[in-house]
């Protein structure tokens, strides 16, 4: 009897942690030199952690030495028997991430049309020192931004907020400033599922690469 009570207190859980929401809170500001950056993922009962900024290394003291340096344009002993293999390499790498990229992407677009934005807030701040050069520039970004937002709420959830969206025109002279608020939400179990599509593409495609050296071998 206490084994049948066990399955269904295991199943109670696995339930309820199917549907737990978690919470991504990206904020960044800049505004000339300063800058402010800070992502967060929270749950039920206000369950917070912040993943960055993160408490940074000790710096070693003063007596420690210091790790030597190599000088610019000369490569650590390790790397120097180490070729580039040059643009044809390059290019094959290129082609490999754009075929895996389109292998995983119907795992993670089910993981985007199952993510609700919560908050969505893009304001950006700039001035050149013509004025007809900041007009453009304004016209510009309301350009990009337009399209990057039509791109991006095709992607996520119907249930998605309206973003709020600024160009603020600096006509007295240069400046530059960039404020980004975005609170993404999106059910464990979805990142569950998403986790088991990504792990059956990359064993389909290990059986793939295994199947002709059996074969090999068989021959």
């Amino acid at each position: 009897m206490w084994l049948w009570w066990l399955i269904l207190i295991l199943f109670f859980l696995f339930c309820v942690l199917v549907v737990v929401p978690l919470n991504l809170e990206l904020y960044y500001r800049r505004r000339g030199q300063d800058h402010c950056l800070f992502l967060v993922v929270s749950t039920w009962f206000n369950i917070k952690y912040q993943l960055i900024p993160r408490e940074r290394p000790p710096k070693p003291a003063p007596g420690l030495k210091a790790a030597k340096k190599e000088p610019r344009g000369v490569l650590p002993e390790k790397e120097k028997g180490k070729s580039p293999g040059g643009p044809l390499e390059l290019f094959r790498r290129l082609i490999s991430y754009v075929q895996l990229g389109q292998r995983v992407w119907p795992a993670l677009k089910f993981l985007l049309h199952r993510t609700e934005l919560r908050r969505f807030e893009w304001r950006t701040l700039v001035g050149l020192p013509d004025a007809a050069h900041t007009g453009m520039a304004v016209g510009g970004l309301w350009s990009i931004k337009g399209a990057v937002l039509a791109a991006l709420y095709r992607l996520v959830s119907k249930k998605s907020v309206l973003p709020e969206v600024a160009v603020v025109p600096h006509f007295t002279g240069s400046s530059f400033g960039l404020l980004i608020h975005c609170i993404f939400t999106v059910r464990l179990g979805h990142i569950m599922v998403t986790a088991v599509k990504l792990a059956f593409v990359f064993i389909r495609d290990g059986l793939k690469k295994a199947l002709p050296f059996t074969r090999l071998l068989k021959g």
